[in-house]
């Protein structure tokens, strides 16, 4: 499958200041990307490359089948980006920043799809810019960054400012347009729990260093799982039970056990089996979990 985007051992410094380090990435073309790290750990720098806004000190940026070397116009024609803040001309309403932009891009805005994306936004273009909340400033950067219908989506912290259900539709928005027409979507967040509900595969970056590249499904270890127990007889049995022998991270807090199973699933139900169980609920870790997971065994190594 041809990729959509790609990074060969690319480095990005500001003098003696870190950038990113020896990316090694690819995205294939329509698929949905999750770009996740904390605040500060290199995704911003990353996407300014991908926009042609900055160079790489050293590496390569290949997107859409072509090589980044220097202005390349026509190419930034092909990719829509949402910046995490958006500021507009205050005086205009959104309709007329829209008709600025279809013009910029030699569109007719009434040619365009940005009244169905209003509409299941459920955003008001006929008002002024100066009166919109952090959300419909939002609304209008999502429906400008898909006006020109983009090959390559680029999102930087998309959804903040937008309410739940704002954000429900939003992923179902994303979703119709990777399977309706291809489109790559390159999702950058640092909210963890997103990308579970949009993306296929998750690369966590950390401190400008890519910590890993994953499917989203095959994260975690099979079964590994999050365990709560509570049992019938009361008090404390994290000892007695044998809890912290299979994971000596578990803990006790208001009569429930918490721990986790690692690849340890079996042991634990073996232990269930044998004890009086009043409540239990078993999930897999969110991704934030194992990102923190990373973060705690890197700064171990680190230390």
């Amino acid at each position: 499958m041809k990729s959509a985007i790609e990074l060969v051992h690319v480095t990005k410094r500001y003098g003696t200041a870190r950038g990113v380090t020896d990316l090694n990435l690819s995205v294939a073309q329509g698929e949905v990307f999750g770009f996740i790290g904390p605040n500060g750990a290199g995704k911003s720098t990353t996407i300014r490359m991908l926009l042609q806004l900055t160079s790489p000190t050293s590496g390569e940026i290949h997107l859409l089948g072509q090589r980044i070397q220097g202005e390349r116009a026509e190419l930034r024609r092909r990719i829509g980006y949402l910046p995490s803040e958006i500021h507009f001309y205050a005086e205009m309403t959104g309709k007329q920043a829209l008709e600025l932009a279809a013009n910029a891009c030699g569109l007719r805005l009434k040619d365009t799809k940005a009244s169905d994306y209003a509409e299941r936004l459920q955003w008001d273009m006929d008002r002024k810019i100066k009166s919109y909340s952090l959300g419909n400033r939002k609304k209008l950067g999502i429906v400008l960054s898909l006006l020109h219908q983009p090959e390559l989506l680029i999102l930087d912290e998309p959804t903040s400012g937008l309410d739940p259900l704002i954000q429900h539709e939003f992923f179902e928005l994303l979703s119709d347009l990777k399977r309706k027409q291809g489109m790559t979507i390159f999702f950058s967040t640092h909210v963890l729990s997103e990308v579970e509900k949009l993306c296929e595969r998750v690369a966590f970056i950390r401190e400008g260093e890519l910590v890993r590249i994953s499917d989203v499904d095959s994260l975690t270890a099979p079964g590994d799982h999050i365990a709560a127990i509570r049992f019938a007889e009361e008090g404390n049995k994290l000892e007695a039970y044998g809890l912290l022998q299979l994971d000596p991270n578990a803990a006790y807090e208001n009569g429930v056990h918490h721990l986790r199973t690692g690849s340890r699933l079996q042991e634990l139900l073996t232990v269930l089996a044998e004890k009086k169980v009043r409540e239990i609920t078993l999930r897999k870790p969110t991704i934030e979990e194992l990102f923190m997971d990373d973060y705690r065994e890197e700064r171990r190594a680190d230390q």
